[in-house]
C-alpha cells in the first residue's frame, strides 16, 4: 500500500509543478524524489506500526515545495487602462 501512495504523491506533486511552469527534466524528477524522501524522515505522524499518512506526507511535500523548486511570482496585470479622455469617446478639447 505505502509504494501506491508515495506515487499519487509524486504524481500530484508532479503535476503541480508541471502546471506552475517548471520543466520536468531528468534533474527535476530526482530533486522531486530527494524532497519526498526527507519529507519521510520528516514526518512524525506515522503510527507505532511505522505506516505512513498519505494527507500528512501530501501536506509536508507541498511545505517543503517552494523550499527545492523557487517558482517565479506572478504580476498582476492593472485593474483598468488608464483613463485618458479619448478612452472614452470624446475628442480632445484644448
Amino acid at each position: 500500500m505505502a509504494d501506491q501512495t508515495l506515487q499519487r504523491v509524486f504524481t500530484r506533486a508532479f503535476t503541480y509543478l508541471a502546471e506552475s511552469g517548471v520543466e520536468m527534466t531528468r534533474a527535476h524528477c530526482r530533486t522531486l524524489l530527494q524532497l519526498i524522501d526527507d519529507a519521510l524522515v520528516d514526518d512524525a505522524q506515522a503510527d507505532q506500526n511505522g505506516a505512513m499518512d498519505e494527507s500528512h506526507l501530501l501536506v509536508r511535500t507541498m511545505d517543503l515545495l517552494p523550499a527545492y523548486f523557487p517558482l517565479a511570482e506572478e504580476a498582476l496585470p492593472s485593474p483598468k487602462p488608464p483613463m485618458c479622455r479619448s478612452s472614452i469617446g470624446y475628442s480632445n478639447y484644448g
